[in-house]
């Protein structure tokens, strides 16, 4: 009995205790902790004795950092004796930095490594708004669409409200960007509660990977209803549509709960399938069902991901915020969030995002639904709506689900190349210029999910800066192949040619947008192929040239298909007595694409600056750096 009971409380051992001595050298070249790194068990203690030199100890947030902020703190530097560790600071597993205040800079630091060493919880901070600017994205734009449907086929007052609803639209974005700035966390919070018994709230907020997407709606806004100026058909319900979009939009970069962005992300199809449906080309009825049933399905599989994480967390909230940490926590406990239940709830919500990147296989929806739709529906399309797939893969899916997206890395790294190449190759053999910009949105996009693959803070930065850069100039290929059609009635690209000649200031503007989007430096798409390229070689090494082969594919068909739609000899297909510069609704959104490409090109740091820090919170709270 004496022998069975020692071995049951054999755990139950007495604590160690560790010294760790506070000193200096005697010439006074160097101070030092001795042992400046010390591992201890759950529970030990730890006694801190002064040597010579006037030192404290003072806990510090991560290895690098030189000032105190909280935790513990032996106080104002001391000439000899000792200090003891609290115990609570060794009652769990983590990892404690500290530093001399007083010699910090002259690398006095030491760090205790307790248990395994697994780092403290990283905290979400929250900044909740005094002015309720999120709300204002939302409502505005409702305002604006029953404002504009209200005039009916009046054709000046839609367009005239729809104008003015975006600029104050775009006025707030700038605003919510500025605000926002580089802080970590999330800022200009609001809520509002919906279901409490539900868990379901208006949660808003926005951070560094939100604001950047937040200010690219709001640009695109006036940009398309400047563009679609001329419509003439049913106008109130076009200009109305364009409105309820922009707000679906917005609700999806703002909203924080699940439910609420499920509501928004749904919301969204219902303008994009009218204005296929009504103002498409022949096919559109075809287009307009494809694309919603592609989209309708992926979301309804995205959701079954939603409410998984809902109830496995038990948080008995939608909130992302409440069930990111839920799932951090249970997961370290090995309680709930095991690996298995993260792949698979990750595959849910990959096959929901993916469908909207869109990532082959699930493309196909994409170029039917960009040839029938007017040239207004695909700037959104293309500009925005794409967006929200990696949006909300990196928003959604990776800080709750980091087991499962380390999981699915390779399935990522595939797909993305294979979208790259093949979106590349689909593009060189199109003669519609509609479909190639298409199909050239499939591989630019791929290159956004290879930065998402990569993991590290440069490839996720890459990704995001790439959203944006898609985001300007994929519209203004758009705008080229409707400028096109309005102007010679054909987007094909055998029956173009000699253009150049007679519209020389439109065909100046056309040159500048191929170049940036083919990835020409010093705009930004290039800045945004770099940073994701670079993370890649990082990351996978060598395999990086296949996606670099599907770039000298992306400048082949770009520069193929300027030179024989603007360039050469006149075609015989067209009348060229009617050619002329394009009107001023359709050249003053694609002159202002070019501005803001080649300001964010030469001056990336404005967008950099939020978007590292939100990629940097993001992975630390996944636990890959």
């Amino acid at each position: 009995m004496l022998f069975a009971m020692l071995v049951l409380f054999s755990g139950n051992v007495e604590a160690e205790n560790h010294t760790v001595t506070v000193t200096q050298s005697d010439d006074f070249t160097s101070y030092f902790f001795d042992p400046n790194v010390l591992e201890v068990e759950v529970g030990d203690n730890v006694l801190f004795v002064w040597g010579n030199g006037s030192h404290n100890v003072a806990q510090v947030s991560d290895s690098e950092s030189n000032n105190y902020e909280s935790g513990f703190y032996s106080g104002n530097p001391q000439v000899g004796g000792n200090w003891p560790l609290p115990a609570d600071f060794t009652a769990q597993d983590g990892t404690l930095y500290y530093v001399c205040e007083p010699h910090a800079t002259m690398n006095m630091r030491g760090s205790i490594i307790v248990g395994s060493g697994s780092l403290p919880l990283p905290e979400i901070s929250m900044e909740f708004s005094d002015f309720p600017w999120l709300s204002y994205l939302l409502v505005f734009p409702i305002i604006g669409a029953l404002w504009s449907i209200s005039f009916g086929n009046t054709p000046n007052a839609p367009r005239l409200i729809a104008l003015f609803t975006t600029l104050f639209t775009l006025i707030i974005s700038l605003i919510v960007f500025m605000k926002t700035g580089s802080k970590s966390g999330y800022s200009l919070m609001e809520e509002y509660e919906w279901a409490p018994n539900l868990g379901i709230s208006v949660l808003l907020g926005v951070d560094g990977l939100s604001s950047p997407l937040i200010l690219l709606t709001g640009i695109i806004g006036p940009l398309t209803v400047i563009f679609a100026w001329e419509e003439k058909e049913r106008p109130g319900l076009f200009f109305s549509l364009l409105l309820i979009m922009q707000t679906a939009l917005y609700g999806v970069f703002v909203t924080l709960d699940y439910f609420v962005f499920y509501i928004f992300w749904e919301i969204v199809l219902i303008p994009m399938f009218f204005l296929i449906a009504i103002w498409g080309g022949d096919d559109r009825r075809y287009a307009s069902i494809k694309f919603f049933i592609y989209t309708f399905t992926a979301s309804v599989i995205m959701l079954v991901g939603f409410m998984a994480l809902y109830f496995e967390s038990g948080a008995n909230s939608f909130s992302m915020i409440d069930i990111a940490n839920s799932s951090r926590e249970l997961s370290i406990n090995n309680e709930a969030f095991s690996e298995n239940f993260q792949i698979w709830v990750f595959a849910a919500l990959f096959i929901g995002f993916a469908v909207k990147i869109p990532s082959f296989p699930w493309h196909t929806w994409l170029p039917d639904a960009h040839v029938q739709a007017p040239t207004a529906g695909s700037i959104l399309l293309a500009g925005v709506m794409l967006k929200m797939g990696l949006y909300g893969l990196i928003r959604a899916a990776l800080p709750v689900l980091p087991l499962g997206a380390v999981y699915f890395v390779p399935v990522m790294v595939a797909l993305a190349i294979i979208s790259i190449l093949y979106g590349a190759v689909l593009s060189l053999g199109q003669t519609d210029l509609k479909k190639l910009v298409a199909y050239s949105s499939v591989s630019h996009m791929g290159v956004a999910l290879l930065g998402v693959a990569t993991m590290t803070e440069l490839g996720l930065a890459g990704a995001v800066f790439m959203m944006f850069a898609h985001g300007i100039l994929s519209p203004a290929m758009f705008m080229i192949a409707g400028v096109l059609l309005h102007q010679v009635g054909t987007r094909e690209i055998p029956k173009l040619g000699g253009l150049a000649r007679h519209q020389p200031k439109t065909t100046g503007i056309f040159v500048v947008i191929f170049m940036g989007s083919l990835g020409l430096p010093g705009m930004a798409v290039f800045v945004a192929e770099l940073a994701v390229f670079i993370a890649f070689f990082q990351s996978h090494g060598y395999w990086l040239l296949l996606p670099i082969f599907g770039m000298v594919i992306t400048a082949g068909y770009h520069l193929w298909a300027l030179q024989r739609a603007i360039f050469g000899t006149d075609s015989e297909e067209i009348e060229m007595s009617k050619v002329h510069e394009a009107p001023w609704y359709e050249l003053y959104p694609m002159f202002t694409i070019i501005i803001i490409a080649a300001i964010f090109g030469i001056f990336p740091h404005y967008l950099m600056d939020p978007i590292n820090t939100a990629c940097y919170d993001i992975l630390i709270f996944m636990g890959v750096l």
